[in-house]
């Protein structure tokens, strides 16, 4: 255990670490060809920049509504099609989204959505439309839809299976059963026992995936406008332009973004500490 342990850390962690060492140096100005000393600046420029704060909160908008959206859709498929869910062949079918690249899903979302896309086509031919300027801006779009739609649809089947995995073993069938029988009607069972128990254990994966989400890439990149751009997108265009004063505030800008992630991911944990010392403390007894 301890080898592993060891092995995780020295060629996971300690990478990473060592990344974000260098990143924090070279926007303080130690390090790097074009600095010339500590200084503050860059941070400066960071946080006064007002498309870092947009991109900041399109990215966090975007992580948010696709993380909710998928769980509703995920936990009301679950009411209705639960017996369908738990056949292996449906299940397997679920995981075909799972095992697409973001960037083959970008590139499917465009053939489809686009306006000279299938979608487009088809509403001409059905006479819904006037040709393709007449069809919906779904790409590069300001608010976003196309990337929008297309994160869901790769993320809910993960959330679908994840839900289904958790009904099965918080022995929720039992439970409603047991809470029907003490005179619960289906909503109530559905809303008061089923949703808690179920959000309450997924808590934590569906904290990760916005994570996730918050930082995509691919999708944003080929689905969406350059401006205001999403967080990983925009660090990217600090990095490639070709001003190289450019290079201290796409560190800077790393730097900040895996700081809030470390802090929303611990502020989560912390309170949810307590509530795992119980469970492991009362599983050490049994």
């Amino acid at each position: 255990m301890r080898i592993a342990i060891a092995f995780f850390l020295t060629f996971a962690i300690l990478p990473i670490a060592a990344g974000l060492v260098y990143a924090l140096l070279y926007s303080l100005g130690i390090v790097g060809a074009m600095n010339h000393g500590f200084t503050l600046d860059h941070w400066g420029k960071i946080w006064t920049d007002r498309s870092w704060w947009a991109s900041l909160g399109l990215s966090a908008l975007v992580a948010v509504t696709v993380t909710l959206l998928s769980a509703g859709l995920a936990l009301r498929l679950l009411g209705w099609l639960r017996p369908l869910l738990e056949l292996r062949r449906v299940r397997f079918v679920l995981h075909w989204p799972l095992a697409l690249p973001p960037i083959i899903a970008a590139f499917f979302s465009f053939q489809w959505l686009g306006n000279s896309g299938i979608l487009a086509r088809l509403a001409y031919h059905l006479g819904w439309s006037d040709g393709p300027a007449d069809f919906p801006s779904l790409i590069n779009d300001a608010y976003y839809l196309g990337v929008g739609f297309t994160l869901l649809l790769t993320t809910f089947p993960f959330f679908l299976l994840l839900f289904l995995h958790h009904y099965q073993a918080a022995q929720l069938p039992q439970l409603s059963q047991l809470s029907a029988t003490l005179g619960a009607s289906a909503a109530q069972i559905r809303l008061q026992v089923m949703m808690p128990i179920l959000l309450r254990r997924a808590a934590p994966t569906l904290l990760l995936y916005f994570v996730f989400l918050l930082g995509a890439y691919e999708v944003p990149l080929l689905l969406g406008r350059q401006s205001p751009a999403m967080l990983s997108v925009f660090i990217s265009q600090k990095f490639s332009k070709f001003n190289l004063d450019d290079l201290p505030l796409a560190y800077a800008a790393t730097v900040l973004y895996m700081c809030m992630l470390l802090v929303i991911v611990a502020l989560f944990f912390k309170e949810r500490w307590p509530h795992l010392s119980t469970q492991r403390q009362a599983r050490a007894k049994r």
